[in-house]
């Protein structure tokens, strides 16, 4: 299946993608990414945990997030290819964070797992990212 980036049917197929993926217990909470300055404008998207799990996600912000990720459309889509390693775009300051740390150093974990990186490669070919 391809699908346009961020587009329902990509988040959709990309949720498919991770819901067998246990990420620390602890990550509990209701993450938004932001994408600014993509080809078709900014971008936003939510994602959903539970007990380190991925229980939900969509296209579009929700009202009160527990953390707001901010990149760049081009960062994001480096991260997606692995290029560019979440924990990486953190640290040099690419990935903007607001909000509550802990779900951040959860996902910044479960970034770096071998499950995550084929994840991010299968996502990866939803768009030809």
């Amino acid at each position: 299946m391809t699908a346009p980036w961020l587009s329902a049917a990509w988040i959709e197929a990309a949720a498919a993608e991770g819901a067998a993926i246990a990420g620390p217990p602890t990550l509990t909470g209701v993450v938004m990414v932001e994408m600014t300055g993509g080809p078709d404008g900014d971008a936003v998207a939510h994602a959903v945990f539970a007990d380190g799990r991925l229980v939900g996600s969509g296209p579009g912000p929700v009202p009160s997030p527990d953390v707001t990720l901010t990149l760049t459309d081009a960062d994001a889509r480096a991260v997606l290819s692995g290029d560019l390693e979440m924990a990486v775009a953190f640290m040099q300051g690419r990935m903007k964070v607001a909000g509550d740390m802990a779900p951040v150093l959860d996902l910044l974990a479960l970034s770096a797992t071998d499950d995550v990186r084929s994840l991010r490669d299968r996502v990866a070919h939803l768009t030809g990212v």
